[in-house]
């Protein structure tokens, strides 16, 4: 009798990337979490009982809502030449420190996790933390930090930002400039700089190419805006995978 094959292909753990919001709402700022040795998402229903006379003793409970978090362990490092903690571990060690000694919402920042192979999974989502613990190892060894963000209102679904190399464009700061241009336009959106490369060949102010740009991270770069004529124009990135589509956020309006 003929064995029946595999039909399906468990996911690695390791197949998970976790991005760290570092700007100033209504920025956006999306760089990886390096040197993850353990992630783990947990969401949990919360609910409280529900039960009724008629239940007869049985027990019965309603859910009320729901909480989630990330655990995790850290490596952390340093750039090679030693002399400076790395910028996102930084970052998260500084936001705790907020937290400790101060206001928990002045501590928020925003988080992605997403399947690095561009997987819709089921679990590709954002949302808004805080670190909620940071544990320093003990004894021997090199340093890996126990740590929790935990999550502040939704956990929201999103498309993974991997499954298509496309880039976008989110946002821009500012959004106006004068028609003689001249002006830095900080360009927010997604795609460019994929795995560290940046891969932006044009951005453009309507018909017009920026007079230089440069590339900050996978989903910032800045531009030179060109001269223009009074009126709104879309500004969009252009590499070897497409150019971002036409939104509302992508607006820039051009001042007599």
């Amino acid at each position: 009798m003929a064995t029946t094959p595999t039909t399906r292909v468990t996911s690695l753990a390791r197949s998970h990337r976790l991005d760290v919001d570092t700007a100033v709402y209504p920025a956006v700022n999306y760089e990886q979490l390096m040197g993850i040795e353990d992630l783990k998402l947990i969401e949990e229903v919360r609910v409280e009982e529900d039960e009724v006379y008629n239940d007869n003793g049985a027990m019965r409970e309603t859910n009320t809502g729901y909480s989630w978090r990330l655990e995790g362990k850290l490596a952390y490092s340093t750039n090679l030449a030693g002399s400076a903690v790395d910028t996102i571990h930084a970052f998260l060690r500084t936001r705790f420190k907020a937290h400790r000694t101060g206001r928990v919402e002045n501590a928020e920042f925003g988080i992605r996790i997403y399947n690095r192979n561009g997987l819709d999974d089921l679990h590709n989502c954002e949302g808004r933390v805080y670190v909620k613990s940071w544990t320093m190892p003990g004894g021997k060894g090199r340093d890996a930090i126990d740590i929790v963000l935990q999550g502040q209102g939704q956990l929201a679904d999103i498309v993974n930002p991997v499954a298509s190399l496309v880039p976008t464009v989110t946002g821009l700061d500012p959004a106006t400039g004068a028609a003689a241009g001249g002006n830095h336009v900080n360009v927010y959106g997604s795609h460019f700089k994929p795995n560290g490369v940046p891969s932006v060949t044009d951005v453009d102010f309507g018909a017009v190419a920026a007079d230089d740009f440069t590339v900050i991270s996978d989903s910032h770069l800045v531009a030179t805006a060109p001269a223009g004529s009074a009126g709104i124009v879309q500004v969009t990135v252009t590499t070897a995978d497409g150019t971002s589509a036409n939104t509302a956020a992508d607006d820039y309006t051009y001042t007599a």
